[in-house]
């Protein structure tokens, strides 16, 4: 759909010192590092892309710069390409829409299937649903794809842009494309590798329980729905201090509205995907979207001739490609539900080539156990805003003090390092010492304020 473009937020960012606030163990820390208990070698990837018309440059970048940045990454980081296994999906679901243009209310090619993308010139033949790419044990590689993996990748990747439903409902897709109701799907997962799912989007989830949040089809200003546009996946899906959503002016404090009669709680969508594997720290989720502050509402410029039509406003602009982008607040909420596992790379702060370098880099640290901090963590994290566990095979943990000194043993530091140049702070932690066979570092930090 069409996104407003915001052009004055008004810069507010009072930043409170950690010895100023009441820290309260087990609600201010965030876990940050939790290595897996071995390397991994398997890497099962689903990318959700969404289709509506604005994100055709996002979509061309992401064909473009995936070879290098991501599969020849991961190349490198790993040693050798992991045991591959890629699909994509788009952000379009069966639903009872009543009637709204583009969207689908009967079952159709969408609705969380796996897509080969279409079949543009040059586009090496796939057999399958999904590309893999894996070690046949001989010392080659099984493949189900022509040509070099970029160019199967931008076959895969290249959806219909420009058909997708205005109402984009990414996370309810991903719920669809594993929950079983197709035969591919139960084929895709494997329970030994890392899931990765990555959100390619320039609007919020709008990831609806029912249709009944499309009733109404002329609803106005005074109808309890309001237009039919997705300003209502905002009214009924986000909360914010106010809550008064149709109220112009910036809005502070808002987060997912997890008693919403229209749209489906995070919190389904989180048990879900972490119970996709046995073990749940095999599962990472990434996102390519706008941050979810600031958050504006003002006139729906695609309405000006209907003063007082509310619009989320666009908090951002892609870099090269210059796509707007709304504040994906429910997405976000749901990205940092994986403590120590997700990934946030803002559309509007990189290229889709820096995007997709941290992401591949980010993932082959998990896999590999690197020390570098992940998750909800700022430039202000030291080892005094941290605390570190030493956690046995058996999940028993015993508390590990801070270092105090550069020569200290015994203890866990936590700062700066060059290896973790990739990562949104640069930042690792580490045990000075040995720790017992079998045993890992796991870190907990204080969360930035306002996170």
């Amino acid at each position: 759909m069409m996104k407003p473009v915001l052009t004055t937020i008004a810069a507010v960012a009072a930043l409170t010192a950690c010895g100023d606030r009441e820290v309260v163990v087990g609600e201010d820390y965030q876990r940050v590092l939790d290595p897996l208990a071995r390397d991994i070698d398997k890497l099962d990837v689903l990318f959700v892309i969404d289709t509506s018309a604005s994100m055709q440059p996002e979509q061309q970048a992401l064909v473009n710069a995936a070879g290098a940045q991501l599969f020849d990454q991961l190349e490198l980081d790993l040693g050798g390409l992991p045991d591959l296994r890629l699909a994509v999906i788009n952000t379009d679901v069966v639903l009872d829409y009543r009637g709204v243009a583009g969207c689908l209310s009967e079952d159709g090619r969408d609705n969380g299937r796996f897509r080969i993308g279409t079949r543009v010139a040059g586009c090496p033949a796939i057999d399958g649903h999904y590309l893999v790419d894996e070690d046949d044990g001989a010392g080659g590689r099984r493949r189900n794809y022509e040509g070099s993996l970029a160019e199967a990748f931008a076959c895969a990747a290249s959806l219909e842009i420009g058909s997708g439903c205005g109402f984009e409902h990414p996370l309810e897709a991903a719920r669809r494309a594993f929950d079983g109701r197709y035969p591919e799907q139960l084929e895709f997962l494997r329970s030994e590798a890392m899931l990765l799912v990555v959100f390619i989007t320039d609007e919020d989830d709008c990831s609806a329980s029912s249709g009944e949040l499309f009733g109404d089809a002329s609803g106005g200003l005074d109808s309890p729905l309001g237009p039919r546009d997705s300003f209502r996946c905002f009214e009924f899906g986000v909360v914010c201090d106010d809550d008064q959503p149709r109220v112009f002016g910036e809005k502070s404090g808002c987060r997912p509205r997890e008693d919403s009669p229209y749209l489906t709680p995070i919190e389904t969508y989180r048990a879900f995907l972490a119970g996709l594997k046995p073990d749940p720290s095999l599962v990472m989720v990434t996102g390519m979207y706008a941050p979810p502050t600031p958050v504006v509402v003002g006139q729906d410029p695609a309405v000006t001739a209907r003063p007082g039509t509310p619009a989320v406003l666009a908090n951002c602009t892609a870099p090269a490609t210059e796509v707007e982008a709304t504040p994906a607040i429910r997405l976000d909420a749901l990205v940092q539900q994986f403590p120590s596992r997700f990934v946030f790379e803002s559309m509007c702060e990189s290229e889709m080539s820096q995007r997709l370098y941290r992401i591949a880099r980010s993932t082959a640290g998990v896999m590999s156990r690197s020390p570098c901090l992940l998750g909800n963590v700022d430039i202000t994290t030291t080892t005094e805003r941290c605390r570190a566990f030493d956690v046995a095979p058996d999940g028993s943990q015993r508390v590990l003090s801070g270092c105090r000194t550069t020569s200290e043993q015994g203890c866990f530091h936590v700062g700066p390092s060059q290896s973790c140049g990739y990562t949104p702070h640069g930042i690792a932690a580490r045990y000075r010492g040995t720790l017992a066979d079998g045993h890992r570092l796991v870190v907990d930090c204080l969360a930035p304020v306002g996170g």
